[in-house]
């Protein structure tokens, strides 16, 4: 494969319904070498519920401030 884009996403939840988008990762493999990559973190518009951050590490304070998920949006797709 010469080119290939994985995605990690980290959610409030696992309800495709109701769960939103807190974290995604991305990386652009060409020829099997890492050619970019970036993170970025999303505020899901309420609070992360504890058992997430737990699992995530990914806190309340952290995403503070952070673009919506449908604001970031946009940005992955150009990357993708």
């Amino acid at each position: 494969m010469e080119e290939l884009i994985i995605l990690d996403f980290e959610t409030t939840g696992l309800s495709p319904s109701y769960s939103r988008v807190i974290e995604v990762g991305a990386l652009l493999i060409k020829q099997d070498k890492i050619v970019k990559r970036f993170s970025q973190l999303m505020d899901p518009g309420f609070s992360i519920p504890y058992f997430i951050t737990d699992i995530t590490g990914i806190t309340n304070r952290m995403v503070k401030g952070q673009p919506k998920p449908e604001e970031f949006m946009p940005v992955l797709k150009r990357f993708i």
